[in-house]
């Protein structure tokens, strides 16, 4: 049996693309609800983005080799339609990469200092960070699988390890509910949301796959998200097993500063007093950041070539990492603190991309008579017409929340 070692790249490619430093908040929003409610919510919002992909996977292969988001919206929502959807895409792909920047700019700046002793300026770690992913999308999409290959490797690798030193610490009278847990879910679903967003990457995965193999492009997409998911439970298990709701060091007190990342690995680190969790977790939180934004990067390029319809050449893909790289890296240099501004904007886009746009695009292909596709995922129209009015309430939810509304914690 021959071993596909590019679909095993490319499975790792969409993991990457959602394990990225943006799960350290995934304990701040879960915390409220509790550990069983937490995994309820993980499942569903997994359940739904695996399957939206696979709704938009049908529709790319519907398609011509070459069609983007944009052509695709053109083709079946005119003029109008591929505005608001190749929009949404790219504030989308642009909001996670200007988030990126800027949270590998502090990150990498601390890391650097502390275990190499070198003092450089966020902005110019934002630069060197944006210049070296750029150069690898840049070269090729197979310099982007093998790099993140190996990365992806050894962050789980790590994980694992920093996993293996926080069980000892684990209370499970800590994971238990309360009895207004719930109201907590809906506040939180939004987040979990992004933390499965690979969808801007379909289109670049079918091209790299290749468009005769719509079977292996399913696995991918299924097995892909599972490895994720995993993740996920596991690391919620271990934060909110170590760290309790309430007290001097607690969820608590996190809350009082107003849900800071950097507060929570503060207190992680006074109730976990092991020297190799803070090591652990900046070599897994900077290797997650920058396998992100490279993979997150490639479908951006992707989209751009897309949309400005550049080819392969060398100076037709500089034209196209110039509009990729340069408004994101402008932004992280003029608002270096918009990590979480940006990543709250990607919510609202990603609904549009990864929930809206598939369910909209797949109810209309298949009301055409002569549709015939060479994949097609299971459900019909009913159950996609649900998955948009979903989407459209996650988008509330996702206001509420920026409104104080929903409650977090």
């Amino acid at each position: 049996m021959q071993v596909n070692f590019k679909a095993i790249g490319a499975t790792l490619l969409i993991s990457g693309t959602m394990l990225g430093a943006g799960m350290l908040a995934l304990p701040l929003v879960s915390a409220g609800m509790g550990f069983g409610y937490a995994c309820l919510t993980l499942f569903l919002i997994w359940a739904l983005m695996t399957y939206t992909g696979l709704m938009l996977l049908e529709v790319c292969l519907s398609f011509p080799e070459g069609y983007g988001f944009d052509a695709i919206a053109r083709s079946l929502f005119k003029a109008k339609g591929s505005y608001l959807i190749n929009t949404s895409l790219l504030l989308l792909l642009y909001a996670l990469s200007s988030a990126y920047i800027s949270g590998g700019g502090s990150t990498y700046q601390s890391s650097l200092h502390q275990y190499l002793g070198l003092s450089l300026s966020p902005a110019q770690v934002s630069l060197v960070f944006t210049v070296l992913i750029g150069g690898i999308v840049f070269a090729s999409t197979t310099a982007v699988d093998k790099v993140n290959r190996l990365l992806f490797s050894l962050n789980i690798l790590i994980f694992l390890a920093l996993s293996a030193v926080i069980q000892p610490y684990v209370d499970t009278g800590n994971l238990s509910e309360s009895t207004d847990s719930a109201k907590y879910m809906l506040a939180a679903i939004p987040m979990f949301l992004t933390a499965f967003g690979f969808h801007g990457s379909v289109p670049s995965m079918v091209k790299y796959l290749g468009r005769d193999q719509p079977r292996t492009l399913r696995n991918v997409f299924i097995a892909g998200s599972l490895i994720p998911m995993g993740v996920y439970l596991l690391w919620v298990f271990n934060t909110l097993g170590t760290l309790p709701r309430y007290g001097s060091h607690s969820f608590q007190a996190i809350s009082a500063h107003n849900g800071s990342v950097g507060m929570f690995l503060d207190e992680f680190h006074a109730l976990v007093p092991t020297p190799q969790v803070p090591s652990l977790l900046s070599a897994f939180s900077s290797i997650a950041l920058f396998t992100s934004y490279l993979c997150v990067s490639l479908g951006l390029f992707d989209a751009m070539a897309s949309t400005l319809k550049r080819g392969d050449s060398l100076r037709q893909r500089l034209q196209t990492a110039l509009i990729t790289y340069l408004p994101p890296l402008g932004f992280a240099l003029f608002f270096p603190g918009g990590f979480v501004a940006a990543l709250g904007a990607a919510a609202i886009f990603l609904v549009v991309l990864a929930i809206l746009f598939p369910a909209l695009a797949l109810i209309k292909l298949r009301s055409q008579d002569n549709y015939q596709p060479d994949y097609q995922v299971s459900g019909g129209g009913t159950l996609h017409w649900a998955i948009g009015g979903s989407g459209l309430a996650i988008i509330l939810f996702q206001i509420l929340v920026m409104q104080g509304l929903l409650p977090v914690f």
